[in-house]
Parts: C-alpha cells; structure tokens; sequence
C-alpha cells in the first residue's frame, strides 16, 4: 500500500502485491503487480467541463518482474539489547502499465529498507520511478511516476 505520483493526474492510493523469490542473501527476484486511479490534468481542472480520459481510461495498472540486490545488510538497535536485522536494497526490471487505454512497456528503478521483525514476518519501505513514453495530451514523452509504498511480508 502507497501512494503513486502519476505525472500529469495527480497522486492517487496505490495498493497491490508482490511475490520475492530470495536466490541468496544478497540478491533476489521480485514479482510485482499494482492498481490505481489517475486523477484530474491541470487543464481539466482549469478548463471545466473537458473530460481528456474517461472514468475507465482513468484506471491505472502496473505488474513487472525485479531484480533486487541487498546492498547494507545490517542491525537496527531498539534497546542497547535488542535489535532488528535490516536490509537496504536497490532493485530494478521491467513489466507494462496499462493506463489511458493502452498497454505500455515499462522500466521501474528504485531502493527500500526492510526490517526484520521475526525469522518469518517483516516490513517494508520502498521508494521506485516507472519510466513509460506516453503520448495523451499530445506530444510523446517519457512519463517518470513516483510509487512511495509500505508493505508486510511473510516468509515460508
């Protein structure tokens, strides 16, 4: 769960799921898939009663496969006698997004922390760029969304 910045419709609630795959203690594959809703273009808010997509083109989706790398495996100390082992990351690869009606190809980049709360159980925080060319309001550009998440992960 998060918030995605998509460039030109305003942030919007971002929620989805993800699938890791840990090959060894530093690297590991990422399978990911996540839903939102662009919101309103300047124009439209300026312009008033123009619609540049409807409600369903509105409907952002993303799903792409990562390749991650734990960069500072390390310890966080709640208590001069307890700690957390933690894990910063980067990570990066490729999927699509579907928005504005149309399927694009989709790079993603990004980094996170993950603490460790028990052998089985940890949390999250994630920071990724989605680069896609798009073409809605006219010329074609290179879109840069910002996805600032959260999540909870179990381990079996």
């Amino acid at each position: 769960m998060g918030v995605l910045n998509i460039e030109d419709f305003e942030s919007s609630l971002l929620y989805g799921g993800k699938l890791t795959y840990h090959l060894s203690e530093s690297f590991f594959f990422e399978a990911g898939v996540g839903f939102a809703e662009g919101g309103e273009t300047s124009f439209e808010k300026l312009a008033g009663d123009v619609e540049v997509l409807t409600d369903s083109e509105r409907d952002y989706s993303y799903y792409n496969i990562n390749l991650g790398y734990n960069v500072l495996p390390g310890e966080a100390f709640l208590t001069e006698n307890y700690a957390f082992n933690t894990n910063f990351y980067l990570i990066a690869g490729a999927g699509a997004t579907e928005f504005a009606g149309d399927t694009r190809f989709t790079l993603n980049a990004g980094a996170g922390y993950q603490v460790l709360l028990t052998d089985s159980v940890s949390v999250h925080f994630g920071v990724r760029q989605h680069f896609y060319d798009i073409d809605v309001l006219g010329e074609e550009k290179t879109s840069v969304n910002t996805e600032v998440s959260t999540g909870l992960s179990v381990f079996f």
